[in-house]
């Protein structure tokens, strides 16, 4: 059983040292571990602490489009984790990141600067009373996912990063809608997201599932034993995710 391929892959052009591997290093690495196939897939361009921006993205495309002539066996692609931005289900895709990005990944964060004194105000502060007074979090459940909906609606969006990370969302509703847009949802290596639980209410849909390492240095690429602990508890059907040979 092995992962084929790992979109989920920050790189040294996801700011502040968040990461510092080179895009080489990071393929070497994913030559070694005999991957198919990997995206380098920064944080979004609105990510106040860690996140990309257009220039450092063409960069990274021209690097990449150099390495996949040096190195056989593997393609690589330009992605983006990009950011939600807004109730209004906005982000940081911009023209330039659709237009250059292979996959489209969206995840929830906190570093952004969330648009709107109500969307600030909900986003990071009824999201933290949520975590203490049950009416609040169900409120926001349903702020949140109606949220991510509206941006799976707007925009063409591959994968879902690490869904009910963060801040709490509906997994039946997020499933639902994620199975007619075509839109994946990650098992989170790193994070605990999606959860066995998580994953036993995502399955009710027609939806795919992908693994995603999450790695920050090249040496956690293709690491998925964690998630896929949570993939056999759940009982959840292997051909149901789509970078994992068995």
């Amino acid at each position: 059983m092995r992962i084929n391929k790992d979109y989920h892959i920050h790189s040294k052009y996801s700011k502040n040292g968040h990461c510092k591997s080179e895009i080489e290093s990071i393929v070497q690495k994913a030559l070694s571990l005999g991957l198919d196939e990997i995206a380098i897939s920064d944080h979004g361009v609105k990510h106040v602490l860690y996140g990309t921006n257009e220039k450092n993205l063409i960069k990274a495309k021209n690097e990449i489009i150099a390495l996949n002539k040096k190195y056989e066996g593997i393609n690589i692609k330009l992605g983006i984790e990009a950011n939600l931005i807004s109730f209004d289900g906005l982000t940081d895709i911009t023209d330039i990141v659709a237009e250059n990005c292979e996959v489209i990944q969206m995840g929830i964060h906190y570093g952004v600067i969330f648009r709107g004194i109500r969307g600030f105000f909900e986003f990071f502060l009824l999201n933290f009373l949520g975590r203490f007074i049950s009416p609040i979090r169900r409120y926001m459940i349903k702020r949140n996912t109606d949220a991510m909906i509206k941006a799976m609606e707007r925009y063409n969006i591959d994968i879902i990063t690490h869904p009910g990370d963060k801040i709490p969302v509906d997994i039946e509703r997020l499933s639902e809608k994620a199975a007619e847009t075509n839109t994946i949802l990650e098992i989170n290596n790193s994070h605990k997201h999606l959860t066995k639980k998580e994953i036993l209410m995502a399955s009710k849909y027609a939806v795919s599932f992908i693994i995603g390492s999450d790695s920050h240095e090249y040496d956690q690429i293709g690491k998925f034993e964690d998630a896929l602990n949570r993939i056999v508890e759940a009982g959840l059907s292997m051909d149901r995710v789509v970078n994992l040979e068995v």
